[in-house]
């Protein structure tokens, strides 16, 4: 049994597209006045503008994780305004998080890109916030910092590897 994570190409990017409807689906839990996930009369949600860039600007980096050969998952990786790196949105398939899919795919994106972190996440988002808590912890040797942030609409993760 193996995690593999790897460059999301171009002809890839429907791939990433369709996980982003059940990753938006997921996140649709924590909406509040804050967030808005627009479900459209398609049945599909309407998907950031943003999402084109990963394919277009360098400071942006598509993967996609898959165990033994199959899907498993999708992070989206940049190098935003602040100079931080940071995940931007990252989701794994719900039968493969007890076996360390989210762990090993964080680990892989802190082992390429070094340097200052920034990790958000939605506010009533518990379960993310516990990851990132135990995953950064590991990450930093317990020296980070957690705040909130965007007038108290978010909660984000900071450190340096």
């Amino acid at each position: 049994m193996s995690f593999e994570i790897y460059d999301a190409k171009e002809n890839e990017k429907e791939i990433i597209l369709n996980l982003m409807q059940l990753y938006t689906y997921e996140l649709s839990f924590f909406e509040d006045e804050t967030t808005n996930f627009q479900l459209l009369d398609s049945g599909l949600y309407a998907m950031s503008k943003y999402i084109e860039l990963y394919w277009k600007e360098e400071n942006r980096h598509p993967y996609i994780l898959k165990f033994n050969g199959n899907l498993a998952g999708f992070v989206l990786e940049r190098f935003n305004e602040e100079n931080h790196n940071e995940i931007a949105e990252f989701f794994v398939i719900n039968k493969y998080r007890k076996l360390g899919a989210g762990t090993f795919m964080a680990k892989e994106m802190f082992k390429k890109y070094k340097g200052k972190w920034e990790i958000r996440t939605l506010l009533k988002n518990k379960r993310a916030q516990e990851f990132w808590r135990k995953v950064v912890k590991e990450a930093s040797n317990g020296n980070y910092e957690e705040h909130l942030i965007r007038d108290n609409s978010r909660y984000a993760f900071y450190f340096e590897n």
